[in-house]
């Protein structure tokens, strides 16, 4: 059985607002001036493999973790051609936001959308040279063997969960779906303790 708690807050314009709710495995969200969710945590749970079929993004011999945030950025694409919405485009900056803060993540400051001395999340983009109107995360952790394959899959594991919430729990669904986002910057990391830990950051 999985257990756990979705998190997610919203920010329009300045003003914060924060939802607790159960849910399986660990999720969070945030948003500045659009939807914007937080980490997704999966215990004892058994994501389903990422489709062997899906167009390959990255080119043998690339790092693990890089061919795992291209097998998520597929992911994210299948689900929003599903919807009729453009596919998200990978910017530098968004990688650069979401790699920092997913290390911080996996090097003790564990799941949360701000680790000690961070800037905020929009601070964070801003200073990775992001010009935005709309930003939001979405972060999870999930126990993972070393194998590319399965550190590939825990990431695809933890978005399709995040795909599959339902309203009105659904801001991760919310953020991947958004017709206000445009790009996205995708890290996926496993820390020596065996945990892979994903951040995916979305702007307009």
């Amino acid at each position: 059985m999985s257990r756990g708690s979705h998190r997610w807050t919203r920010i329009s314009g300045r003003s914060r607002a924060a939802v607790a709710v159960a849910a399986a495995g660990v999720v969070g969200l945030v948003t500045v001036g659009v939807s914007n969710a937080g980490p997704v945590t999966m215990n004892n749970h058994t994501p389903p493999p990422a489709d062997a079929s899906q167009p390959a993004h990255a080119a043998a011999g690339k790092a693990d973790h890089r061919s795992a945030d291209h097998e998520v950025l597929a992911e994210i694409n299948r689900a929003r051609a599903a919807d009729h919405l453009p596919p998200l485009t990978v910017t530098r900056g968004l990688t650069r936001s979401a790699t920092k803060h997913n290390h911080l993540m996996g090097s003790g400051c564990g799941m949360s959308h701000q680790c000690p001395g961070e800037p905020s999340l929009g601070d964070r983009v801003t200073a990775a040279g992001v010009h935005w109107m709309a930003v939001g995360e979405n972060i999870g952790e999930m126990p993972s063997g070393p194998r590319a394959g399965q550190i590939a899959s825990a990431a695809v594991g933890l978005t399709k969960a995040m795909l599959a919430e339902k309203p009105p729990n659904d801001g991760h669904r919310k953020n991947i779906l958004s017709r206000s986002f445009r790009h996205v910057g995708i890290a996926v990391h496993r820390s020596a303790n065996g945990t892979v830990w994903l951040t995916q950051d979305f702007s307009n």
